[in-house]
């Protein structure tokens, strides 16, 4: 990202990575035991007016788990059912890095500032704090998230 878009949309330091991965229960124990990672922690967020290119998707699911790594939030998300982003990736490129996330004061005004420079959201979700949104800014693969939440959860 140029200086100029990164100007432009005022984004904090990054603060979280996600990883999708087929089996959540597996990858944190492998993460935990063998890595020596974690605690994880695996918060049950409900989601409302979730829509994935730009249709409704009100029955997609999918788990995740959260650990500390210092500065970073680790996430491992496992797609449950469809349609969704994780779901998606998983089939297209298997399990793997899908994201590098931001936490923003306020989701409205990050979406506005992207939507200035053309960038549109993928995937959004909302919570009363806020919610979250995965960018189209995927470069090399790599997909962008901003999120608006009460605070980490790692």
């Amino acid at each position: 990202m140029s200086e100029v878009v990164a100007g432009q949309l005022k984004l904090p330091d990054a603060c979280q990575v996600c990883v999708v991965v087929r089996d959540l229960d597996a990858a944190v124990a492998y993460h935990e035991k063998v890595l020596g990672m974690g605690p994880f922690v695996r918060p049950e967020i409900e989601y409302s007016d979730k829509v994935y290119r730009g249709q409704p998707i009100p029955d997609s699911k999918w788990r995740m788990a959260f650990c500390s790594l210092g500065p970073i939030e680790l996430e491992l998300s496992q797609p449950v059912w469809g349609p969704n982003i994780y779901d998606d990736f998983l089939k297209e490129r298997g399990e793997g890095l899908h994201h590098i996330g931001f936490d923003v004061p306020n989701l409205d005004a990050a979406l506005e500032s992207f939507a200035k420079l053309g960038i549109s959201p993928i995937m959004v979700g909302r919570t009363p704090h806020g919610g979250f949104a995965h960018m189209d800014t995927s470069i090399h693969g790599l997909v962008v998230e901003i999120f608006q939440r009460p605070g980490r959860r790692a």
